[in-house]
């Protein structure tokens, strides 16, 4: 994996919501020797306690997997992704309690200021920030979305769909999962969202765009959860921000008049002048 540095403000919130009485969501950042760094957000389901644990357990390995494996960015998610189904896949069957518990996931993994490697199972999603305009990175696994990619429904009407939360992936449910894995560019000024279906099904993108272009990540963090809340917060809501400095630009030169001319010509135009001063008396005195 690259060592390149960077240079990145990061900031995390969850929330329970209004209505939950429990929060199944799980919020985590990786970061590895060399700048890199992994975040994390998983949202959890299968009652009070599989949720939470599901999500929870989904993080841990994804972390655990980032830690200790030497891999190029798109396999080490894919494989870390993998890890995290197993267990949670695993733990569910071991534990009559936790049967059939899964978890929503979604990864960003930044090693260098120039692209960012974006991993989702579920409905979780991954944005970019640039220029102002907010784009969404992740393609929901879900059931409305299928049939809007099929043009049976349209995305209004897949808003508001009965089904709108049935999923068509999730991580621990089966014993195998379809990982979703793409590389984006970045540029200075850029920032990652990554979050739970608890902010983007209570605000619009306009909104969210707006608040991450107007403050500092810890404090959009804050309050986009703030907002959820405000819409109804009836689902558990977690944030994950991730920005890019400004690019360093070179310091100003010194301006110069435009008669000034560079001190060496000043020197050669003075030599030449002493030299034809010097000939021309020459030419005066014995010339003739």
């Amino acid at each position: 994996m690259s060592r390149s540095h960077l240079r990145a403000i990061t900031a995390s919130q969850s929330d329970v919501g209004r209505v939950r009485s429990a929060n199944q969501d799980e919020v985590r950042e990786f970061a590895r020797e060399g700048g890199a760094r992994l975040l994390v957000v998983a949202d959890g389901m299968g009652g009070h306690a599989g949720g939470e644990v599901a999500s929870a357990t989904c993080v841990e390995a994804i972390g655990d997997y980032f830690a200790q494996a030497d891999e190029d960015p798109a396999a080490l998610l894919r494989h870390a992704f993998e890890a995290a189904n197993e267990r949670v896949y695993r733990q569910g069957n071991e534990d009559p309690a936790l049967f059939g518990m899964g978890t929503t996931a979604v990864a960003a993994l930044v090693e260098g200021p120039e692209r960012a490697w974006i991993a989702h199972v579920g409905d979780s999603r991954a944005y970019r920030l640039h220029d102002g305009r907010l784009e969404q990175l992740t393609d929901d696994h879900s059931w409305v979305q299928e049939q809007v990619r099929l043009a049976r429904l349209t995305p209004e009407e897949a808003e508001v769909h009965p089904r709108r939360n049935a999923l068509m992936r999730s991580i621990g449910v089966d014993s195998q999962v379809e990982v979703d894995v793409r590389c984006v560019d970045l540029r200075p000024e850029n920032q990652l969202l990554l979050c739970s279906d608890g902010l983007w099904g209570e605000i619009d993108d306009q909104t969210i765009s707006s608040v991450l272009a107007s403050a500092p990540p810890e404090e959009s963090a804050r309050r986009l959860v703030e907002l959820a809340n405000e819409a109804g917060g009836h689902d558990n809501v977690t944030v994950a921000v991730l920005a890019l400095p400004a690019s360093e630009r070179p310091s100003a030169q010194p301006k110069r008049s435009p008669d000034a001319k560079p001190a060496g010509l000043h020197k050669l135009g003075l030599a030449v002048a002493v030299g034809l001063g010097v000939a021309l008396i020459a030419w005066l005195l014995f010339g003739r």
